[in-house]
């Protein structure tokens, strides 16, 4: 009796064959399934939604239920109303020399500065030390003297650079803070831009690749 309880509180070992085969049959933890095209753009329209302004949410939840022609053309104008003011801006501000003061002093050009800052310092436009003094001085308040290079010690051979940059970022605060319209005319012009640019492209497209494949 005594034998049999050391026996039976004793461990077993698995001989070395059975652990082997216990751990290559054990399942796999599953992968998470990739999101189709739809699914994709349908989550990335989602968290569009959810990182948007409380205000708008509703306009854009009635575009969530449109066809995906719909949701591509509301991404596609989205950028398109982003990128043209954001070059439009910035060309307009470095042809007559002046930067609105009510968005030239502002968090966003400062965040813009650091953007476009770092951006010109990775291609080679500007020095390190070029983009160190353009952040000083626009986080203290002298976009407008960096405008017009009236700040000390400023480097007159990347004179141009920097004004670029101080332009570009003004026209990235202003281009934020047009936001709220961007979206609804985004969304107001998506039905029309999906049914004439995007839903034909696309059928070109897609009709050119069946034509090309074998």
């Amino acid at each position: 009796m005594h034998r049999s309880t050391l026996r039976a509180s004793r461990p077993q070992i698995v001989p070395r064959a059975e652990r082997k085969w216990l751990s290559t049959s054990r399942p796999e933890p599953a992968q998470k399934p990739k999101l189709g095209g739809q699914a994709a753009a349908r989550n990335r329209f989602d968290r569009l939604i959810d990182r948007s302004p409380r205000f708008l949410r509703p306009t854009l939840t009635s575009l969530k239920k449109a066809p995906l022609s719909n949701i591509t053309a509301f991404f596609i104008l989205h950028e398109i109303t982003a990128i043209v003011p954001l070059f439009g801006l910035a060309s307009a501000f470095h042809y007559f020399r002046w930067l609105p003061p009510w968005f030239a002093e502002g968090v966003w050009v400062s965040e813009g500065v650091e953007k476009f800052g770092r951006y010109a310092r990775r291609k080679g436009w500007i020095s390190e030390k070029d983009e160190q003094h353009v952040e000083q001085e626009t986080n203290q308040g002298h976009v407008n003297l960096l405008e017009n290079g009236q700040t000390s010690g400023w480097f007159n051979r990347d004179e141009d650079t920097t004004r670029w940059i101080v332009e570009f970022a003004t026209a990235y605060a202003v281009v934020k803070a047009l936001l709220p319209i961007r979206i609804v005319v985004s969304v107001w012009a998506s039905p029309w831009f999906a049914r004439w640019v995007v839903i034909p492209v696309s059928t070109r497209v897609r009709a050119a690749v069946r034509s090309s494949s074998p």
